[in-house]
Parts: structure tokens; C-alpha cells; sequence
């Protein structure tokens, strides 16, 4: 073997120097093209760091000797892949990247095996492309390459090479100038993961993204505490003129709105109770902000039955009066809300689910909704409602302990069910709605006032009838119901398995009605997310227009909140997104909560519009702002907006997620209520 080696015609020490940086310029150029599609302006950045990282890599394959340094390359490089792959992978399921934070708990996200196997098959051409430099790295050896160890001089050449390329990586941040959200900005100051990704490439942002989970996350802005009281009595814009007809003659009625807040909260008083820094900064940053004001829904629903539902990836698109009767009626008998988004979070259904509940954003470097299981949260609608002397119950037609609900939502005050937890229900892939809800109907209407919550599951993904129950159930009739449409196998198979939670909702209706509970009962349907488990053309074509990978419009949703008991709907367009949903229904059902504590506002009231998404991409009622692209769609003429309007809203937009993340990790709600 010695003599083979000695006799093999071999590439000179310097071999690694090229070898290297050309490997993970690769990798970065290849992962770029197959998830934005193109060589953009962006690519630069993430090339000139592959190069800094391929260069270190060369020294840390020169220290040993040869099997010492082929272990080391072999090691360093298939890592490398395996990063590169899984990241590719877990996007073209979840649509998002994968944090390193957060992989402890991703494999409940990839526990769908046949999910995993489709994508995989799907994508083989790109998988093999990934695999390509562990290929050539193998057989160069076997053919060219020696890891030997390569003279003092070049090992010293390759040091200060490390430090050269990084200096030249670190000056080409500039050349996109340093706005927000530029190179310079998101190695520097603000980490962003989306954004990030395109922008620094995989590798600074694994590095970022492993800082953070040593060190933590981004510092908050220090806030100065406001110690001015509320003018509850002079505010004007929260009043509204009324007039009353009688006895042929006007009387015009002034009604003024009080704010929504606690009343028994100081937030000074607070603020020098504690010697806590995160604490009073939170409280500091609280009292700056204005509250909501009640308006003519506040107490609409007082004292209603309640069901809310997250409708696993629900659309818009995928809703008809032919094929889903039941969630048609709820979206558009009630208040139906025309510009509402239903942003996808860092950690899929999870996280939806999360901002649904509670109100508030996730952290992209967190598990936000498992940090919550040692906290109080007064505003969840169970701990809120069970004040009021409420039933409440939260069901799941899967297994218990998939992200840990059966921690989560009982601390939001649910008698949680699911599957081997109480809940007995035939097995399919993936279970059905409509069993769980006659599994379930009996308990709630036993109550005199009942609250229940509702993680759907039958619109699950995958969408075909080979691997989902649901879509094979209803197969027949929603092919009998879109005959003519021209829709895709696809499509239809993913309205067949939304046709479920039709069908449950349905039944349910249908029981309270026998029962003479359903006029004084309320109905909520969101989504967790946009169906990112169809196809970008599939989705495109259910949505009649080309939307998929649009910063906004992809997650152009969906809000019904109704009751047999509105004699017609309530129009809505203000602009607004899944955070609101938790602080509207406080408001109509009357439940005395703060304002100012939750991220999300109640639709109905005087609040600025604002919906933000993922990458601190945001829609007001001026513009629509990409934080990727810096990219601004004006909607009214930018000549009447400040001049600091955008950097003023960026800097709110970051101020809200940073805050709601803060607040998990200083279980604010128990400082506040003395818990």
C-alpha cells in the first residue's frame, strides 16, 4: 500500500487551497439556484465567505498526517453536505429554513416518513447535485490525492490566506451599501434567518445561527419608561356619534369608548418593583404603547358558547359552497375580514398555532410555544374564559405528545385530548376530522357555557390518494363536485381532504342546533399556514392567479368568525393577520384583557394596520415593505408619508418581535399578576 502510494502520480500540497474554496463555492452557488431559482445580485457575499471557509478548511486538513487530515477533510466536508442537504430538504417541505435551535424538536416536524419520501424522490436530480463534491473528493483520492502534511511555509501561507479572504469578505459586505437588511446590516447587527439565508449564505448563517444558541439571540433596544397616565376621557378618535329616532324628533348621542386595559396594571408601579433589567425594560417599552379602544362588537358575544378552530394549511382557495358549505358559511356570514394574511413561522403548524392562541410572534430561535409551558397566560382563551365560568376543552385528532400539547394547552386552561390521551377514534393517515368531532360533540354540549379548541388534522399533507386518507374518503364526491372545473388531481385531492373538516364542523353545527345551543354559540376558523404541502403551480391554480412565492400574497388567508345569531355580515377591510385573532375575540366576547401586553390587536378597534411576516417583510395601510429585496409598494401617494416612515415602522416591526420573544423568556404575564 506504502509502495502504491509512493508510486501514484499525485497533485502537489497546495492541491487543498484550490480544492476547498472551490467545493463550498459550489455548495453555496448550487443551494442558491435551487431555492431562489437564479444567480442574483446577493450571491456574491456567500461566495467570497465559502471562500474563507474553504481556505480554513485547507489548514485544518494540514495539521496532522495523511490519515489524520483525510479523517479531517472527510469529516468537515460531509458535514458540510449534510447541512447543506437537510436544509434544502426541510425547505422544500416546510417552506422555511431550519434552524439549529430548534432541531431538538424537529423531529416531530419530520415524523412524516411518506412526506419525507415523496420530497426526496421529487427532488433526486438536485440531491445528486449535493452529493457530487463527496463524489469527486473520493475519487481524487483514490486516483490523485495524498493528505499529506505540506511544508511550515505553505501551512503558513494558508494562515494568513484565512485572514486575507475573511478581511475581503468583511470589506464586500459594503457592497450593497448598509440599509436595512443588507449584508453588512445582517452580519452585523440584526440576524434575520430568511433573509440571511440569500443574502450571507448557509454558512455565515449556521455560524449565526450556532452563536445564537450558545449566547442568545439579538439584544432588545433599552426603553425609557413612560410614566404619563392614559387620557381615558378627551380621547376623540375613539368616539362615535349615534342617533336614536323617536317621537319624530333627532337625539344625537355621543359615546365615548374606554381603552382596553386592565385597570388594576401600573405600569410605573411595576417598573420600580423590580430590580429585574429584562423586566423593566419590558415594562419600559409597555408604556409607550398606546392601547386599543373598545367599539360597538365590544361584548357582542358575551357569554357564547365558543369553537375555535386552527384548520391545518386551510386556504381561501380551497373554500366553495359547493365543496365546503360549512367553512363557506362561517367565512362569509359573519364578519368577514377581506385582507387577511396568515404569515408561515419559523417552526410550521407549531408555530401558527402558537401566534392563533396566544397573540403574540414566536422567536425564530425557539421553541416559543414548549418555553410557555412554565408561564402564566392569562389571555389564553381557556385561562380567560374559565374565569367566566366556562367549560373548556382542546382536542387534536393526533398523538398527545407531538410538540408537546398536552403541556402546552393545558397551561392555556384546556382539558386537552388527543390521540392515546383520551381520545378514541379509528386510525387513518391522517385521522379524521369529522370522528373526532363525534367522538367529542357529547361533552361540550353537556355544559351550560363551553369553550372549545381545535387543532384540525385531515387537511394535512400530502395531497394525492395514495398516502392520504382523507382525500381517498372523499375522492368520489369532490371529483363528482369540480367536474368541469379543470382542476388537477392535486387540487382535488387537497379539497377532498379539507371536505373533512367541512363535514365535522358540519356535524357539530348540526348536534348544537338539536340541542338549542346554536344560536348563542361562536364559530372561529384560521388556518395554521398556507398549504405549503401543494405544489407551487397546484396552489397557483386554486388560487387563479400567480401567487406562490409571493412575500405577501402566498399568505393571503383566511378569518370566519360567526354566529347563527348575526342577522348579516360585517365587512372588514382593514389590514390584519393571525396575531389579531386572540385580542378580537377577547374583545367580542367582553373579557376584560390589556391592550397593550399582546402583539396583535383587536381587528375591530381604532389599531394601525400591520401585518408582519417572517423575514420583517411588512403590509400597512400605506405600502407594503419586502425586507428582502427592500422593495416598496406604495398604496397611497408616498409624497403624503414622512420621509422616516419606513425606518420608523422597521424599527417598531423589530421592537414587536424582539419584545414577544422577551416576554416567554421573563414569564412577563406571571410578573404582571403576581403569579
Amino acid at each position: 500500500m506504502k509502495e502504491n502510494l509512493k508510486n501514484r502520480k499525485t497533485l502537489p500540497a497546495w492541491w487543498r487551497f484550490i480544492a476547498y474554496p472551490i467545493i463550498f463555492m459550489f455548495y453555496e452557488i448550487l443551494f442558491h439556484v435551487a431555492i431562489y431559482g437564479q444567480i442574483d445580485k446577493y450571491i456574491i457575499n456567500p461566495v467570497f465567505f465559502a471562500i474563507v471557509v474553504g481556505i480554513l478548511v485547507a489548514n485544518l486538513t494540514s495539521i496532522f498526517k495523511n490519515i489524520g487530515n483525510a479523517v479531517t477533510s472527510y469529516v468537515l466536508v460531509v458535514s458540510t453536505f449534510l447541512i447543506y442537504l437537510v436544509q434544502y430538504i426541510y425547505y422544500q417541505i416546510f417552506g422555511t429554513f431550519l434552524s439549529l435551535v430548534s432541531i431538538g424538536g424537529a423531529q416531530n416536524a419530520m415524523d412524516f416518513k411518506v412526506v419525507l419520501k415523496d420530497v426526496v424522490k421529487n427532488n433526486i436530480g438536485w440531491i445528486i447535485c449535493f452529493v457530487i463534491p463527496v463524489v469527486v473528493l473520493v475519487i481524487m483520492q483514490l486516483k490523485f490525492l495524498i493528505f499529506e502534511r505540506p511544508s511550515g511555509k505553505l501551512r503558513i501561507c494558508g494562515g494568513v490566506g484565512v485572514v486575507v479572504a475573511f478581511v475581503v469578505a468583511l470589506l464586500a459586505l459594503n457592497i450593497h451599501g448598509r440599509g436595512n437588511y443588507s449584508p453588512y446590516q445582517l452580519f452585523h447587527n440584526k440576524f434575520v434567518l430568511e433573509i440571511s439565508m440569500n443574502k450571507l449564505g448557509v454558512l455565515v448563517t449556521t455560524v449565526k445561527d450556532g452563536t445564537a444558541l450558545v449566547f442568545g439571540g439579538d439584544e432588545i433596544e433599552e426603553f425609557t419608561l413612560n410614566e404619563e397616565p392614559i387620557n381615558i376621557a378627551t380621547d376623540t378618535d375613539a368616539t362615535e356619534n349615534h342617533t336614536e329616532l323617536g317621537n319624530d324628533t333627532d337625539a344625537t348621542e355621543e359615546i365615548v369608548y374606554g381603552p382596553q386595559i386592565d385597570e388594576d396594571i401600573d405600569l410605573s408601579q411595576l417598573y420600580y418593583s423590580t430590580e429585574d433589567e429584562s423586566l423593566k425594560n419590558i415594562t419600559a417599552y409597555f408604556s409607550n404603547q398606546a392601547p386599543t379602544y373598545e367599539n360597538e362588537y365590544t361584548g357582542m358575544f358575551e357569554g357564547y358558547n365558543l369553537v375555535f378552530v386552527t384548520a391545518e394549511s386551510l386556504s381561501k382557495y380551497g373554500i366553495s359552497d359547493a365543496c365546503t358549505p360549512t367553512l363557506n358559511k362561517i367565512m362569509n356570514e359573519g364578519f368577514v375580514f377581506e385582507n387577511y394574511y396568515n404569515p408561515l413561522w419559523y417552526h410550521s403548524t407549531i408555530d401558527g398555532e402558537y401566534v392563533n392562541c396566544l397573540g403574540q410572534y414566536p422567536s425564530s430561535t425557539e421553541w416559543s410555544f414548549y418555553k410557555t409551558v412554565d408561564t402564566y397566560q392569562p389571555y389564553a382563551l381557556g385561562n380567560a374564559l374559565n374565569e367566566e365560568g366556562y367549560a373548556s376543552y382542546a382536542y387534536h385528532d393526533y398523538t398527545f405528545y407531538y410538540y408537546n400539547r398536552s403541556e402546552t394547552h393545558a397551561n392555556m386552561g384546556y382539558d386537552f385530548k388527543a390521540i392515546d390521551y383520551g381520545l378514541e377514534i379509528p386510525y387513518y393517515t391522517p385521522y379524521s376530522d369529522l370522528d373526532t368531532m363525534e367522538a367529542v360533540y357529547e361533552e361540550l354540549i353537556s355544559k351550560d357555557k363551553f369553550n372549545m379548541y381545535f387543532m384540525s388534522f385531515s387537511g394535512h399533507l400530502p395531497y394525492n390518494y395514495g398516502y392520504n386518507a382523507m382525500s381517498l374518503k372523499n375522492r368520489e364526491e369532490a371529483e363528482k363536485l369540480t367536474e368541469g372545473m379543470g382542476l388537477s388531481e392535486e387540487a382535488v385531492a387537497y379539497i377532498a381532504a379539507q371536505m373533512e373538516l367541512d363535514k365535522a364542523l358540519g356535524f357539530l353545527i348540526e348536534k348544537l342546533e338539536e340541542a338549542g345551543k346554536l344560536s348563542n354559540t361562536v364559530f372561529v376558523v384560521t388556518p395554521d399556514h398556507y398549504p405549503y404541502g401543494l405544489s407551487g403551480s397546484t396552489y397557483n391554480e386554486l388560487a387563479g392567479e400567480e401567487i406562490s412565492g409571493d412575500t405577501f400574497e402566498e399568505h393571503r388567508s383566511c378569518l370566519g368568525i360567526w354566529s347563527p345569531s348575526m342577522e348579516k355580515s360585517v365587512i372588514v377591510d382593514k389590514y390584519c393577520a393571525s396575531v389579531d385573532v386572540l385580542p378580537t375575540i377577547l374583545n367580542l366576547f367582553g373579557v376584560n384583557y390589556d391592550s397593550r401586553l399582546l402583539a396583535g390587536n383587536d381587528i375591530l378597534s381604532d389599531s394601525e394596520e400591520l401585518v408582519i411576516f417572517s423575514d420583517h417583510s411588512f403590509i400597512t395601510d400605506k405600502l407594503k415593505y419586502d425586507a428582502s429585496t427592500g422593495e416598496v409598494k406604495y398604496f397611497v401617494d408616498e409624497r403624503y408619508i414622512g420621509p422616516d416612515y419606513i425606518d420608523e415602522t422597521i424599527e417598531k416591526v423589530e421592537n414587536i418581535l424582539s419584545v414577544s420573544d422577551a416576554m416567554i423568556e421573563a414569564d412577563y404575564f406571571s410578573f404582571v399578576y403576581g403569579k
